[in-house]
C-alpha cells in the first residue's frame, strides 16, 4: 500500500493538536453557556435580596435603598445613626424622654388588626409608649411595635438621620403594618413581615 494512501488530501487536512484542544473547549464553552443559562435566575434571585443596613457600622439607609445595589450610589444617600434600644427607653428616667412615657400609644400609631396592633387596656383606655414596651409574647407578637417606638424616641432625639428615616417615615411604616399586616419598602418589592421590619430597625441602629 503507497503511503500517499494514509497521508491526508487537500479536502480533509490533518487536525493538529491545537485544534483538536480547540474543539473540546469550544464544545465545553457551549456546554456551560447552557448550563449558566439554566441557573441564570437563580443566581438572579440570591443577588436580588434585599441588603436591610449600612455596609458599617453606624451607617443608615432608607427603606427603599434596601433594593439590592442600590448603596453602589452611596454619598448623600448613606447616613450615620446612633439609636438607642427600645430596652433604653424602657428603664431610662422619664426625664431623658422626647416626650412623656404616659404619651397614648395609639396617639401615634393607627390601631390596626395585624396582631399586636391593638393596644388598650381592660377600661377601654390606651396603653401608654411605656406600657407597650414593657409588653411581652403575644402582646407584641414581632416586637414590632417595641421597635417602632424605640425609632420615633431615637428620631425625636436627633440620634437618626433623616436621610434613613424620619418620624412621619416611621408612623407610616406602623401605618401599613398595623392595617395590612406587611410593609413593601419600594415598588415592586416583596412585602416586609414583621421580623424584616424588626431587622431593617436594628441593623441600621435606628432602634438596635
Amino acid at each position: 500500500m503507497s503511503n500517499h494512501e494514509n497521508m491526508p488530501s487537500a479536502d480533509h487536512p490533518a487536525q493538529s493538536p491545537d485544534r483538536a484542544e480547540s474543539g473540546v473547549s469550544e464544545a465545553r464553552r457551549r456546554l456551560l453557556v447552557r448550563g449558566g443559562m439554566a441557573t441564570g435566575p437563580i443566581i438572579l434571585t440570591l443577588t436580588s435580596r434585599p441588603v436591610l443596613g449600612g455596609l458599617n457600622p453606624g451607617e443608615c439607609i432608607s427603606p427603599s435603598q434596601t433594593l439590592s445595589g442600590a448603596l453602589s450610589h452611596r454619598g448623600t444617600k448613606v447616613g450615620t445613626c446612633n439609636g438607642r434600644s427600645p430596652g433604653y427607653w424602657k428603664t431610662c428616667s422619664a426625664s431623658n424622654w422626647p416626650i412623656p412615657p404616659t404619651t397614648p400609644f395609639h396617639s401615634i400609631f393607627v390601631v390596626g388588626p395585624t396582631p399586636g396592633c391593638s393596644q388598650f387596656n381592660a377600661d377601654g383606655s390606651m396603653k401608654t409608649m411605656l406600657q407597650v414596651l414593657n409588653l411581652l409574647g403575644s402582646d407584641d407578637p414581632y416586637k414590632v411595635a417595641f421597635h417602632c417606638i424605640g425609632a420615633y424616641l431615637n428620631i425625636l432625639k436627633g440620634l437618626i438621620d433623616p436621610k434613613a428615616l424620619t418620624a412621619e417615615g416611621v408612623i407610616a411604616l406602623w401605618r401599613e403594618w398595623a392595617l395590612n399586616g406587611k410593609y413593601v419598602p419600594y415598588a415592586g418589592a416583596t412585602p416586609w413581615t414583621g421580623t424584616d421590619i424588626v431587622n431593617y430597625l436594628k441593623n441600621n441602629y435606628i432602634s438596635p
